[in-house]
C-alpha cells in the first residue's frame, strides 16, 4: 500500500494509456520514453548512466545520483509496494523535491493558536481565520506571503497570563524555525514513474529472455 495513495492513483490514472519505448538499452546506459500515443499528456523519460538517473517529462527534471546502476539502486531501497520519497530525495541533486506547503503552514498556525487562545477574550481563532486566511492583503498559498502574515499578526485581548506568567500580546513565536516544506506532488509523481517504469523494464526483458 502507498504511503501517498492520493498521488500513487493520480499516477496511475494519467499514464493508464502510457506506453514504454526503449531508445537505448546497453548496460546501465538506458532511455526509456512513456507516453500516451493519443494525446502526450504526462509524458516522462528516464534517462541512466553510470552513477546518474535523469528524469524529465510533462514538468520540472530531477536528476539522482548514487549507485553505478542506479535501476539497482531505487530496486533496493523502494518500500515494500511503495516508493521510498524520504531517502530518493536525499540522493536528488537537481529539481526540487520539497517545496512550500500551505497544509504545513496551517498546521503551525493553529497549533499555537490553539495552545494559547485560553489566554485571550473574544474569539482567537475567527481573528486569525479573518486577519491570515481570509485576508484580501496576504495570499498564504505562497510562503513569503504566509510569512508575512503572521509576522504582522498581533492580538491584544489579553484575559489571564500564560503558563509562562505573561500577559503579552499574542503573536507567534518561532515563525522561522517552522519546517513549511513537504515533498512536492511532481517530485512523488516521477518516483512513482520512477518505480513503475523499472518494473515494467523488467518484466519486458524478462519476456525478452524468456
Amino acid at each position: 500500500m502507498s504511503e501517498y495513495p492520493e498521488i500513487a492513483a493520480r499516477f496511475q490514472r494519467e499514464t493508464a494509456g502510457h506506453q514504454m519505448t526503449v531508445v537505448h538499452d546497453d548496460g546501465p546506459y538506458r532511455q526509456l520514453r512513456f507516453v500516451n500515443p493519443k494525446n502526450g499528456l504526462y509524458w516522462y523519460e528516464i534517462v541512466t548512466t553510470p552513477g546518474q538517473l535523469v528524469f524529465s517529462g510533462d514538468g520540472d527534471s530531477f536528476v539522482f545520483r548514487l549507485a553505478p546502476d542506479m535501476f539497482e539502486m531505487f530496486r533496493q531501497s523502494a518500500e515494500s509496494g511503495s516508493i521510498n520519497a524520504t531517502y530518493w530525495a536525499e540522493k536528488c541533486k537537481t529539481g526540487n523535491a520539497r517545496t512550500y506547503s500551505r497544509e504545513r503552514f496551517e498546521q503551525h498556525v493553529w497549533k499555537q493558536v490553539d495552545e494559547r487562545k485560553q489566554y485571550y477574550r473574544g474569539d482567537l481563532r475567527a481573528d486569525v481565520q479573518h486577519r491570515i486566511f481570509d485576508s484580501e492583503i496576504f495570499n498564504v498559498d505562497y510562503e513569503a506571503d504566509a510569512l508575512m502574515a503572521v509576522l504582522d499578526y498581533s492580538y491584544y485581548l489579553t484575559k489571564s497570563p500564560d503558563d509562562r506568567g505573561n500577559w503579552d500580546t499574542f503573536r507567534f513565536r518561532r515563525v522561522h524555525d517552522w519546517e513549511l516544506k513537504d515533498f512536492d506532488w511532481w517530485f512523488l509523481f516521477a518516483c512513482f514513474a520512477i518505480s513503475d517504469a523499472i518494473v515494467k523494464y523488467d518484466a519486458g526483458r524478462s519476456a525478452v529472455a524468456a
